[in-house]
C-alpha cells in the first residue's frame, strides 16, 4: 500500500510499504469533489529538483481543494503524532486496474487497521460544540457524507473515527462520545453496538446490513456492489461496465459462505403489476430499504446441513414451501410461500418469519412472483412431517421465464416457402402481418411467446386468400394450467383493414369487456365480434398442439375453402350419352384464371382421348367414349382469381368422406380436392345437369 508522508505539507511524499509491516497510520475519509489530487500529482510534487514548468505545476496542484484538504488532514495527523496517512485519491494509482482492484478489495481491512479516522465533511459548516444532547444530529444529519456508499465502510471498520466540519472544526468523535454514536445510529440506521465495537458486522443479519447502505449512492453503479465487499467479507474482481450485474454477482459471493436467508427478504418497488417474474437476488441495495430487524436461525439437528449452490439452472437450494390459498380459500395450484429461515420475535413464545411467494415454472423450475411484498407468517416447526409444508429442492434462475410454447405457423402460409422461385403460383392462403413482430422470426416461421398479463393476446397473425380477396385477423392466447403447462386458445374475425396494434386494442377491449362494464362509446368488435371458430367465409384456421423433439408447440395452419362458379352456359355441356366440351368458356381465358387445368393423368385407361384446347389454357379435358359413365378428371395446379368465384351452383354440402359416392342430380355427387389434386365429376349416361352447392375443398 502507498502512505503519504505527514512532514512535509507543502511536497508531501508517497511511501510503498508492505501491508503487514505497515507503521502507524491516520486515514482519511470524505466525499470526492470536482478538483482532487491524483497519484500523479502527488509524484509530480515529491520531485527533487524543479524546473521553472515543474514549478508551474506544481503551484496549480496545490491551488486544488483536494490539496488543502489534504494537506490539513496531514496536519491533524503529525499533530496527533502519526507521520503517514492514507488518502484514496492520492493513495491509488488509479491508471492501473490491477492496483486499483487490489486497493478496493482490501480498503475495508486499511481502514480497520488505521489508527485514526478522520471524517471530514465539508458541507457542515459549524465548528466545534459542547456535544450536548443531539447537537451532533442536528448539525450533522443533512451532511453528503451519510449519503455515499464508499462512507458506509469508512465509518465501521475503524475502531475510531473524528469528524470534522467544512472549516476543520472539530465535531465529535465516534468511540469518546456516546452521544455521536447514538446519533450516527440514528441517522445510519446502524446498530449502536456495532458502532461501539461490541458485536461485529458478521453478527448481524444480512438483510440488516443491506439496509444500512439501501440510502446511500455511488457515482458508478457498480461501485454499489464493490462499496460492500469489506462489509460482507468476500473478494471478487472488478469488471466496470457490468452495471447491476456486480449487486447480483455480490450476493452470489455472499452465499458461498453463508446460509443467512435474509439475503432473499427484498421487496422490489412497486412496479403496478403482481405479475412479476424475478429471481432470488436483489438487482440493488435500494430493494432492502424496508426490511425488517431479521435474525438468523441456529442450524437445525434435523435438517442437518443444507447446501446452495449457482449453476447453469439458476440457484439450487432447500426451501419450505407452504401451499397459497385465494381468497375463497381454494389452493393455488403451483403457487406457493417460501418460508425465510430467519425471524423476528413479537414476544416470549411468539415468532415470525419471512415468506415470499414463489411458483412453479415447470418441473423443478422456480419464480418469485409479487416480489414488492414480503409475507410474515408464523413461524412454522421447520419439520419434515409438518402437515402444512414441506421442503423442496428448486432451482431459481436470476432471470426466470416461463417454459411456454411457442406459436409455428404453417410453411404453406409462408409465401416464401410457398411459391416456387421463378413460377406464378399463387399461395392459396399466406400470412401477411405479426404482432409483435419483434418476436417473429420470419426464417423458421415462428412467433416466440412472452408471457401477457392475464385477459391479453400474446400475438395476432393476419392471414389472406387472393383468391377470395379475404382477410381473417387470429389472436391467440395462453392460459396456465396446473404443473407448469399450458394451453393455448384463439379468436378470429374478417379483417377489418386496420393497422395490427388497432386490431390488437380491439381484441384486448373484448377479452377485458368480458368482466368489466361495457365500454361508454361502442366498440368495434360489436359490429365484427371477436368469434373461436368461423372467422372468415372462405379461411379456415386451425391451431393445435405439436410436438417436436419432445418440445411442445403451437401449430398454425390457414387453408381456404374453395368455392368455383360455373355460369349455367352452353358452352358446357354434361348432357348425352358421350358428354363434350363444345367450346372454352369464356370465364376461363378472360384473364381472371390464369392455367386453371394443366397437366394430364398419363395413366388412363384405354379408351380415354385428350382434347388439346386451341386457346392454350385448357390442356386436361378427358373423354370418356366407351364406358357407361361420362368421368372428366382434370388437374388443378395453379389459380389465379381477379375476383372470388362462386360454387355455390355446382357444389354441395358432402358429409361423406369419400365424396365419389354421390352424384349430380339430389343423390349425385361433386368432388373437388385443391392445388395439384384431381377435379372428378362422375355423371351416370343420359342424366341431366343438376347443379350443386357448397362444396368445400379438402387441402
Amino acid at each position: 500500500m502507498w502512505l503519504l508522508n505527514t512532514d512535509k505539507l507543502d511536497r508531501p511524499k508517497l511511501v510503498e510499504v508492505p501491508e503487514e509491516s505497515a507503521p502507524r497510520y491516520a486515514i482519511l475519509s470524505h466525499t470526492w469533489g470536482k478538483a482532487e489530487v491524483t497519484f500523479q500529482d502527488i509524484q509530480e510534487l515529491s520531485r527533487r529538483e524543479w524546473s521553472r514548468a515543474v514549478s508551474q505545476t506544481a503551484m496549480a496542484i496545490q491551488k486544488k481543494k483536494g490539496f488543502i484538504k489534504i494537506r490539513r488532514a496531514a496536519a491533524i495527523a503529525a499533530d496527533h503524532g502519526y507521520n503517514h496517512i492514507w488518502v484514496d485519491t492520492c493513495c491509488i494509482d488509479k491508471t492501473s486496474s490491477a492496483e486499483l482492484s487490489e486497493a478496493i478489495n482490501s480498503m475495508f481491512r486499511w481502514y480497520k487497521k488505521a489508527s485514526i479516522c478522520y471524517a471530514y465533511m465539508e458541507d457542515v459548516k459549524h465548528g466545534y460544540h459542547d456535544r450536548k444532547g443531539g447537537l451532533f444530529s442536528l448539525l450533522c444529519q443533512d451532511s453528503r457524507w451519510f449519503t455515499r456508499g464508499w462512507t458506509l465502510q469508512e465509518l465501521i471498520a475503524p475502531e475510531d473515527v473524528m469528524f470534522y466540519g467544512g472549516d476543520w472544526g472539530y465535531l465529535g468523535s465516534k468511540a469518546h462520545d456516546e452521544d455521536v454514536r447514538i446519533s450516527l445510529a440514528q441517522i445510519t440506521g446502524i446498530d449502536v453496538r456495532v458502532l461501539e465495537g461490541v458485536i461485529q458486522p458478521s453478527e448481524i443479519s444480512i438483510a440488516s446490513r443491506m439496509k444500512w447502505a439501501s440510502q446511500r449512492e455511488t457515482t458508478r453503479i457498480e461501485d454499489a456492489a464493490y462499496c460492500l465487499m469489506g462489509l460482507f467479507d468476500v473478494n471478487m474482481p472488478l469488471i466496470y461496465g457490468e452495471g447491476t450485474k456486480a449487486f447480483i454477482r455480490l450476493q452470489e459471493e455472499i452465499l458461498k459462505s453463508s446460509s443467512d436467508h435474509s439475503i432473499f427478504a427484498w421487496m422490489a418497488p412497486e412496479t403496478g403489476s403482481n405479475e412479476a417474474l424475478t429471481g432470488l437476488l436483489a438487482e440493488t441495495p435500494q430493494h432492502f430499504a424496508n426490511v425488517g430487524n431479521y435474525r438468523r436461525m441456529p442450524p437445525s439437528a434435523s435438517q442437518g446441513s443444507a447446501t446452495w449452490s449457482t449453476t447453469n439452472q439458476g440457484l439450487r437450494l432447500s426451501l419450505f414451501l407452504l401451499p397459497c390459498y385465494d381468497l375463497l380459500d381454494f389452493e393455488i395450484h403451483d403457487d406457493y410461500y417460501a418460508v425465510l429461515e430467519c425471524v423476528l420475535r413479537r414476544g416470549d413464545e411468539a415468532y415470525q418469519s419471512p415468506a415470499i411467494r414463489m411458483r412453479r415454472l415447470y418441473g423443478d423450475q422456480f419464480g418469485r412472483i409479487d416480489p414488492q411484498i414480503v409475507n410474515l407468517v408464523t413461524t412454522p416447526s421447520f419439520e419434515p412431517n409438518n402437515g402444512n409444508g414441506s421442503y423442496e429442492i428448486v432451482f431459481v434462475k436470476q432471470k426466470p421465464i416461463y417454459a411456454v410454447p411457442d406459436f409455428m405457423v404453417s410453411f404453406s402460409n409462408i409465401r416464401q416457402f410457398s411459391e416456387p422461385e421463378g413460377s406464378n403460383f399463387c399461395s392459396p392462403c399466406h400470412i401477411i402481418g405479426v404482432w409483435p413482430e419483434k418476436y417473429w422470426d420470419e426464417e423458421a416461421a415462428t412467433l416466440r411467446t412472452v408471457p401477457s398479463p392475464s385477459n391479453r393476446i400474446i400475438g395476432l397473425f393476419r392471414f389472406f386468400a387472393p383468391l377470395y380477396n379475404a382477410t381473417v385477423d387470429l389472436a391467440v392466447g395462453l392460459r396456465r394450467k396446473s404443473g407448469g403447462s399450458w394451453v393455448a386458445w384463439h379468436l378470429q374475425r374478417p379483417s377489418t383493414g386496420k393497422p395490427l396494434h388497432q386490431t390488437v386494442l380491439s381484441v384486448n377491449g373484448y377479452l377485458a369487456s368480458r368482466s368489466q362494464k361495457p365500454q361508454a362509446q361502442s366498440p368495434d368488435w360489436l359490429a365484427n365480434p371477436w368469434k373461436e371458430e368461423g372467422g372468415g367465409q372462405y379461411i379456415q384456421i386451425q391451431v393445435q398442439e405439436m410436438k417436436v423433439h419432445g418440445r411442445l408447440y403451437n401449430f398454425v395452419k390457414a387453408s381456404t375453402e374453395a368455392k368455383l362458379y360455373i355460369p349455367d352456359s352452353p358452352t358446357v355441356e354434361l348432357s348425352g350419352p358421350e358428354p363434350r366440351l363444345q367450346a372454352v368458356p369464356e370465364w376461363l381465358n378472360d384473364g381472371s384464371c390464369k392455367n386453371l387445368w394443366t397437366g394430364i393423368n398419363k395413366d388412363l385407361p384405354a379408351g380415354y382421348a385428350h382434347q388439346q384446347s386451341a386457346a392454350g389454357t385448357t390442356s386436361s379435358l378427358l373423354e370418356n367414349t366407351g364406358r357407361r359413365n361420362s368421368i372428366l378428371e382434370l388437374r388443378l395446379t395453379e389459380l389465379e382469381v381477379k375476383a372470388p368465384l362462386r360454387t355455390e351452383d355446382l357444389f354441395g354440402d358432402v358429409s361423406a368422406p369419400n365424396s365419389l359416392n354421390y352424384y349430380l342430380d339430389p343423390e349425385n355427387l361433386a368432388s373437388v380436392s385443391e392445388r395439384r389434386s384431381k377435379i372428378r365429376i362422375s355423371k351416370p349416361q343420359g342424366s341431366r345437369t343438376t347443379p350443386v352447392t357448397n362444396h368445400p375443398l379438402q387441402p
